[in-house]
């Protein structure tokens, strides 16, 4: 199987319905089978499906509805730059192909020239670096340090530096003490004014009436119009809960209760 043949293969399930398209085709760590593949669907939403969930791959890749939660495998090896263990520039890496029982080859191009080399003696990482054999490539990969991920500055705690002991001058050397200066005496702080006694603020005789229950029965002096010329009360009619309603309901609840005021 060719690794590169499955991107932007259609998705369909066994009904013929379409799932999506192929993006990214990831083999398994030995490179020998493919573990899972990185799809699209139509709203370019990613999904991962795993290599057991595929029925048949030709034209189209043919699948069931089983789905990874992340990706498994190791990510493509196609654009990575290759590099011998001498380091020496190989090339790029355009291929994977692999098969059931078969050796893994890594198709390398450079300057145009095709070349392949067997996956088993390849480490992949950010990029590939070829060893003259597998064990050699196994004790390469045993012996890499471990990368830790870096703290962040800001959570590293700061160190201080200690001077050291020889460094520091002896009761004998120290400079004499200077004498202290005279902590002045504290000045009385400035009085604060007294504040006056907060007065309860008067309200209007209107406001007064509006927030009182006792507009019903009151006779309105002038009428009261609404927004769009329709009376909510005439000059002369009495206050009853249906005007109040219509007044609340039209914002003219204020005005109501002013033009019972009015001379």
């Amino acid at each position: 199987m060719q690794l590169s043949s499955l991107i932007g293969k259609p998705v369909l399930s066994p009904a013929g319905e379409a799932f999506g398209y192929v993006t990214e085709a990831r083999p398994a760590k030995d490179c020998k089978t493919l573990s899972c593949l990185v799809c699209a669907d139509a709203e370019e939403e990613e999904f991962f499906l795993p290599a057991r969930a595929v029925i048949s791959m030709d034209d189209a890749v043919i699948a069931g509805k089983t789905r990874l939660a992340a990706p498994s495998g190791i990510s493509s090896p196609i654009g990575k730059e290759i590099f011998a263990y001498t380091g020496e520039y190989l090339g790029a890496v355009c291929d994977l192909l692999f098969d059931e029982g078969a050796e893994a080859i890594l198709v390398v191009t450079k300057n145009g020239v095709r070349t392949t080399v067997a996956a088993d003696c390849v480490t992949l990482g950010e990029h590939a670096v070829l060893y003259p054999d597998k064990p050699s490539r196994d004790a390469a990969a045993r012996s890499a340090p471990k990368r830790k991920p870096a703290a962040d500055s800001a959570d590293r705690p700061k160190s201080r530096r200690m001077r050291p002991a020889a460094d520091l001058p002896s009761a004998e050397e120290a400079p004499p003490a200077m004498p202290a200066e005279p902590i002045p005496a504290p000045q009385s702080a400035a009085p604060k004014p007294i504040a006056k006694e907060a007065q309860p603020e008067t309200k209007p005789v209107f406001l007064q009436l509006l927030n009182r229950t006792n507009l019903l029965g009151r006779r309105v002096k002038r009428s009261v119009y609404d927004d769009y010329g329709v009376p909510v009360a005439l000059a002369g009619e009495r206050i009853t809960p249906a005007v109040l309603a219509r007044a609340r309901k039209c914002n003219r609840l204020l005005q109501l209760s002013v033009n019972t005021l009015t001379v």
